[in-house]
């Protein structure tokens, strides 16, 4: 027996959005990447000068003591990029009035539909790479770095259920979704 579509319906703030992009963000391997060499190199810094005996707090490069270097890498990854995130978030919002307001989506067994005020997407299932579910969210990638996002707030338990029931169906292994 197919599926029927499921129709939702969720106003996409700033916030909402900014989630979204987090949440696709988060999963990329160039963020892993990020945190290795920003957090992870002076973290092991650190701790092979603590381990030879050396001094952390000795002032070195540019004046600075050890543990700077480390702080600054977190603050650049807990800071800088969800800030840097924020503005653009921000500025594409002001530029492309069609992102906010309304969205509509429709899973349905031949495809995903969005539809808000200024626009109207239809793409096949094979168009994706893959779909994850997340705590907030479920994404489908469209590229390595740029998905589909489905707010779950938006949806009842067994819509949500029947979403992921026909993103399986169709994605089959390419889909990481929660267990009902």
């Amino acid at each position: 027996m197919e599926s029927q579509p499921i129709t939702l319906s969720s106003t996409v703030s700033f916030w909402t959005h900014y989630r979204a992009t987090r949440a696709i963000v988060n999963r990329l391997s160039t963020t892993y990447i990020a945190w290795g060499f920003f957090v992870g190199v002076p973290l092991l810094l650190v701790l092979v000068m603590l381990c030879l005996g050396e001094d952390i707090f000795v002032p070195g490069v540019y004046g600075l003591p050890t543990w700077a270097i480390l702080v600054g890498g977190l603050l650049f990854m807990l800071v800088f990029i969800p800030l840097i995130q924020c503005l653009n978030i921000s500025s594409m919002r002001r530029r492309n009035p069609s992102v906010g307001g309304i969205q509509t989506y429709t899973i349905a067994p031949e495809g995903y539909t969005i539809k808000g005020s200024l626009f109207d997407t239809t793409l096949k299932w094979d168009a994706f790479l893959k779909a994850i579910e997340t705590k907030e969210f479920i994404l489908l990638y469209v590229s390595t770095r740029w998905a589909h996002f489905i707010p779950k707030a938006a949806a009842t338990a067994s819509d949500l259920q029947a979403i992921r029931t026909i993103v399986q169906d169709k994605l089959g292994t390419k889909a990481k979704l929660q267990a009902a």
